[in-house]
């Protein structure tokens, strides 16, 4: 979502306008109060990019880990940000090993941003290794881009009920829209909630409360037409390398 939707934007919090924070206003105001009433011990974020989010995570946790597929946010960030620890890699392989670094340290994970791979199955993938750890304490996390329905659809197709520990989850806490430029028609933003809380007993509640608005939008929208074609993208990826052509990753280096 382009970072001028958020704009204007009105808050005691010292944005560093210096720094690509892609999300909507609505977002904004989610995250900031959230993080300042949360006040986290540990958070994580899946998929830093430039920043724009990390600035929040950073002023409210006392410990970030920060995961991305890139070395550039570990490269361009770290010197403003002294209490991430940047790690690179598919997060669904690594964030295990992060959670169990936390509890060696006997610190407390309470807050993770999902915000890295965008496909069905990549935040199916994400969730999964996050709900599949014994968490010993209370986790909120939120789902970026909840409303994009590749994203929608890799949070739909986790079976809850399998994690006994998730008290909560709610695909539309905040609600998304049309992409704000000349692509209108594609279907960004939102932030899914999913609260994992080992004190839960009995089923969790689920809810989509503007899932009519969500179809509504899908049937005006590109997705009708491109979403059938996604599987193409990793061939895509491929021979844009080979061509020696720039795609929208590219940007990771543009800092």
């Amino acid at each position: 979502m382009n970072s001028n939707v958020g704009s204007p934007f009105f808050t005691d919090f010292d944005i560093n306008n210096e720094l690509d924070w892609q999300m909507s206003r609505a977002e904004k105001y989610c995250i900031i109060n959230l993080l300042q009433f949360l006040k986290p011990d540990v958070a994580i974020e899946i998929g830093t990019f430039k920043g724009g989010s990390l600035q929040v995570i950073n002023e409210f946790s006392n410990h970030i880990y920060s995961i991305d597929i890139s070395e550039a946010p570990r490269k361009f960030l770290q010197v403003g940000f002294n209490k991430v620890q940047f790690r690179v890699g598919q997060s669904h392989l690594i964030i295990d090993g992060i959670f169990k670094e936390i509890e060696d340290k006997n610190q407390k994970l309470e807050f993770i941003l999902v915000d890295g791979d965008h496909s069905k199955i990549g935040v199916k993938r994400d969730l999964e290794s996050i709900l599949a750890y014994p968490h010993k304490n209370k986790v909120t996390i939120l789902l970026h881009d909840s409303f994009n329905p590749q994203c929608r659809a890799g949070i739909k197709s986790v079976n809850y009920s399998n994690y006994p520990n998730v008290s909560y989850v709610e695909l539309d806490y905040i609600t998304g829209s049309f992409w704000h430029n000349k692509s209108y028609r594609e279907m960004w933003g939102g932030f899914a909630m999913i609260v994992i809380d080992p004190n839960m007993k009995g089923e969790a509640l689920n809810l989509s409360s503007q899932e009519h608005l969500f179809r509504r939008a899908y049937l005006s929208s590109i997705h009708l037409i491109k979403d059938p074609f996604h599987f193409l993208v990793p061939f895509k990826q491929k021979i844009f390398k080979k061509l020696g052509l720039r795609q929208k990753t590219d940007i990771y280096t543009d800092f």
